[in-house]
C-alpha cells in the first residue's frame, strides 16, 4: 500500500492535485449557476430559458422542454465526438498527457458530458411551466414532474461525468491503461453513446404531448432533420466502440470488429428504415458519412493520424432491398429477425473486402471460422434491438411479453459473443529470430526493415500480423508478409528511436502476442526501455504487457478484477434503467393516458391515473 500511494504522484498515475482542484471548482460553479437559472425560471424570476426554449421549439418543431435540451445535447455530442477523436489521435500518436486539463481535447469531452447533464436539468425545469407537458411524466419529490427523456438525459450526464473522477482514481491505483476500452473510459463513453436513444425519447414525448401519434408525419423541416440525425448519430456512436481497430492499435482480438460492426449496422440502420420509411437506411448512412468524415478531416487538419472509416453502405443497401417487402416492414420484430442476420453476413463480407484496401490491419481467412458466425449472430441481436427501437419511435411496440423476450434474447446473444471475444489464451515460450536491416532516414535517426522467423503455429495464418509503431509522433503499421516458409518481412521501415514504441504484433486465434523491437526508457513509470541489436532472438510477450507499459505491475490481481467488475456493474445498472425508461416512453402500458394535459378531460366511467401519478418508470 505504501508503494501504491508513493507512486500516485508520478505523471503516469493520475492528475496533478492542482488540476483536480481547478476542475472541481469549475464544475461546482457551473452547476450552481445552472441550478439557479432553472429555479429562477420555475419561480418566474427570469424568462431567459422560456425564450430560448420557444425559439428552439419553433426551429425544431418540438415542445420547448424537448427542443432546447435536444439542441444542447446534440451540440454537446458533436463536441464530444470531435474531442474523443482528437484525444485518441493524441494518445496514440504522442502518448500520455500530464493531466486532464493539460490535454486540449479533454475540454471538448468535458463540455459534451456536462451538456448532457445540463440538457436533463433544462428539460425538467422547462417542463414545470409547459403548456403541453409530457403525458407520461414522472413525479419528483416536491411536487415537480419530469419528462422521461429529460430524466434519462440527466442520468446519462451524471453517469458519464462520474467517469472523470473514477478515471483519475483508476490511474492512481493501476497506472495509465492507454486503451479506449479501459473500464472507466467505458463509463464515460456509454453515458454519452446511450444518450442518443434518450434524445429520441424526447422527440417521442414531445409529439404525444400535443396529441400527435408517433407515426404522424414531421411537422417541420427541423423535425425531419431531427429524425435523420438520431439514427445517424446512433450508427456513429455504436461504430465508435471499434475505433481502436480503425487506427490499427487494437488491443483486443480481431473478432470484436465484425461483432461491433454488425451490431452497429443492424441496430441503427434497421431502426432508421422503420422510422424514416423508404430510403431511410441510405439517409442514415449519408448522415453518418458526413459526420464521421468531418471528424476525421478535423483530426487531419490538426496534424494527427486519422482512422480508417467503416462505410456501412453494403448494409444499408441490403436493408433497403429487404424492405421492398412492405408486409415484412409492417411487422418490425419479424423484419429485424430476418434482416439482422443478413445484415451481419453482408457486414462481414463488406468489411473483409474493405479491410484489404483501407484498414491498417487487413483481415485474413483465419477470421472466417469464428468471425462469420459471430457477425451473423451479432446482426441478429442488433436487428432485434433496432426493430424494437424503430417500432417504439413509430408507436407500435409489440406487447410487453414479446418485447421483453426479444430484448433479453438480444442481450443474451451479445453477452455470450462478448465473453467469447474476451477469452484469450497465450502460448508460452514462442520465440522469433529477428533481423533489423537499417534504412537511412532524413533525420538520421535509426529505422529498419523487420525480418523475422516466427513459429508457424502463431504466424502461418493469424487474424493479423504486423509491425506497429506508435506514440512517437504518429502511428505506423507495416504488414508482415511471408517471403519464405516461416520467414516474414515488413513492407516498409519502422522507427527505432525517440519516444516510439515499436513491436511485432500477432493475433492468432485466442493468442494476443507482442515482441517489442524498441521501447523508450521512462523513469517516471519506471520502465528500463528496450533497444535491440540488428540481429537477436527473443520471446513473445502478452500484447497487453507491451502495449500498456504504463500499467502498474505491482497492483495485486485481486484488486483489479473486482474493480473492473464494479465498473461493469455500474454500466449494467445504467443500461437497465435506460431500457425501462425507453420502454415506458415508447410503449402502450396498461393505464397510460395519451391525452395531452392541455386538452379538456374526456368523461370516463372511472378516473384513470395520469402519468404524473406514476412514481417511477416501469418496463
Amino acid at each position: 500500500m505504501t508503494s501504491l500511494l508513493a507512486a500516485a504522484d508520478a505523471p503516469a498515475a493520475g492528475a496533478p492535485e492542482a488540476q483536480i482542484a481547478i476542475a472541481t471548482l469549475f464544475a461546482s460553479f457551473t452547476t450552481a449557476l445552472l441550478l439557479w437559472l432553472v429555479l429562477a425560471h420555475i419561480k418566474g424570476k427570469t424568462t431567459l430559458l422560456q425564450r430560448a426554449g420557444d425559439s428552439t421549439g419553433r426551429l425544431l418543431g418540438m415542445e420547448p422542454w424537448a427542443a432546447l435540451p435536444f439542441a444542447v445535447g446534440t451540440v454537446g455530442l458533436i463536441s464530444g465526438g470531435f474531442g474523443v477523436f482528437w484525444d485518441i489521435s493524441l494518445h496514440a500518436g504522442v502518448g500520455r498527457d500530464e493531466g486532464p486539463l493539460a490535454n486540449p481535447s479533454h475540454y471538448f469531452i468535458l463540455y459534451a458530458l456536462y451538456s448532457l447533464f445540463a440538457a436533463g436539468l433544462l428539460s425538467i425545469g422547462l417542463h414545470q411551466t409547459a403548456k403541453h407537458p409530457s403525458v407520461r411524466a414522472v413525479r419528483l419529490p416536491g411536487g415537480m414532474t419530469a419528462p422521461i427523456g429529460g430524466l434519462l438525459m440527466l442520468i446519462c450526464g451524471a453517469f458519464a461525468l462520474t467517469g472523470f473522477p473514477l478515471d483519475d482514481i483508476w490511474h492512481r491505483m493501476f497506472g495509465q491503461d492507454v486503451t479506449l476500452w479501459g473500464p472507466t473510459h467505458l463509463v464515460m463513453i456509454n453515458g454519452a453513446i446511450l444518450s442518443v436513444p434518450v434524445l429520441a425519447v424526447l422527440v417521442l414525448e414531445a409529439k404525444r404531448a400535443v396529441g400527435q401519434k408517433p407515426s404522424d408525419p414531421a411537422r417541420s423541416l427541423g423535425e425531419q432533420i431531427v429524425r435523420v440525425t438520431l439514427p445517424g448519430a446512433l450508427l456513429f456512436a455504436i461504430a465508435f466502440w471499434a475505433t481502436e481497430f480503425d487506427w490499427g492499435i487494437q488491443q483486443y482480438r480481431l473478432v470484436w470488429q465484425p461483432l461491433l460492426m454488425s451490431v452497429a449496422g443492424a441496430l441503427a440502420l434497421i431502426c432508421g428504415r422503420l422510422w424514416l420509411g423508404r430510403g431511410g437506411a441510405l439517409r442514415v448512412v449519408a448522415f453518418y458519412l458526413v459526420a464521421r468524415g468531418a471528424m476525421e478531416l478535423a483530426v487531419m487538419a490538426l496534424g494527427q493520424t486519422a482512422p480508417s472509416m467503416p462505410l456501412f453502405i453494403v448494409e444499408a443497401l441490403v436493408i433497403e432491398a429487404l424492405a421492398w417487402n412492405r408486409k415484412l416492414v409492417r411487422e418490425p420484430l419479424k423484419f429485424g429477425l430476418i434482416a439482422g442476420p443478413i445484415v451481419g453476413l453482408a457486414s462481414f463480407a463488406g468489411m473483409y473486402a474493405y479491410s484489404q484496401v483501407a484498414m491498417p490491419t487487413p483481415w485474413t481467412t483465419a477470421i472466417i471460422a469464428e468471425g462469420l458466425p459471430t457477425a451473423i449472430l451479432a446482426g441478429l441481436a442488433g436487428g432485434l434491438l433496432g426493430a424494437l427501437l424503430g417500432a417504439g419511435m413509430r408507436g407500435n411496440l409489440p406487447v410487453q411479453k414479446t418485447r421483453r423476450t426479444a430484448a433479453w434474447a438480444a442481450a443474451g446473444i451479445l453477452v455470450v459473443l462478448g465473453a467469447n471475444a474476451l477469452w484469450t489464451s497465450n502460448p508460452t515460450d514462442m520465440r522469433a529470430q529477428v533481423t533489423l536491416t537499417p534504412v537511412p532516414s532524413a533525420s538520421g535517426e535509426r529505422q529498419a526493415i523487420v525480418t523475422a522467423r516466427i513459429p508457424d503455429e502463431i504466424a502461418k495464418n493469424p487474424e493479423w500480423r504486423s509491425a506497429t509503431a506508435w506514440q512517437g509522433g504518429g502511428i505506423i503499421t507495416r504488414r508482415m508478409e511471408e517471403i519464405a516458409p516461416g520467414l516474414y518481412r515488413s513492407d516498409g521501415p519502422v522507427p527505432l528511436h525517440g519516444t516510439w514504441k515499436t513491436s511485432i504484433r500477432i493475433n492468432a486465434d485466442r493468442a494476443m502476442l507482442n515482441l517489442p523491437l524498441y521501447l523508450p526508457r521512462e523513469p517516471s513509470i519506471p520502465t528500463p526501455g528496450v533497444t535491440r541489436p540488428d540481429q537477436f532472438t527473443a520471446t513473445f510477450l502478452s500484447d497487453h504487457e507491451v502495449m500498456q507499459t504504463e500499467r502498474k505491475d505491482y497492483v495485486p490481481g485481486w484488486l483489479w478484477t473486482p474493480a473492473a467488475l464494479l465498473m461493469l456493474l455500474l454500466c449494467g445498472a445504467f443500461i437497465t434503467a435506460l431500457a425501462m425508461g425507453i420502454a415506458r416512453a415508447a410503449g402502450d402500458e396498461p393505464g397510460d393516458d395519451d391525452t395531452p394535459r392541455s386538452a379538456p378531460p374526456k368523461p370516463e366511467p372511472a378516473p384513470r391515473p395520469t402519468a404524473a401519478r406514476v412514481p417511477v418508470p416501469t418496463a
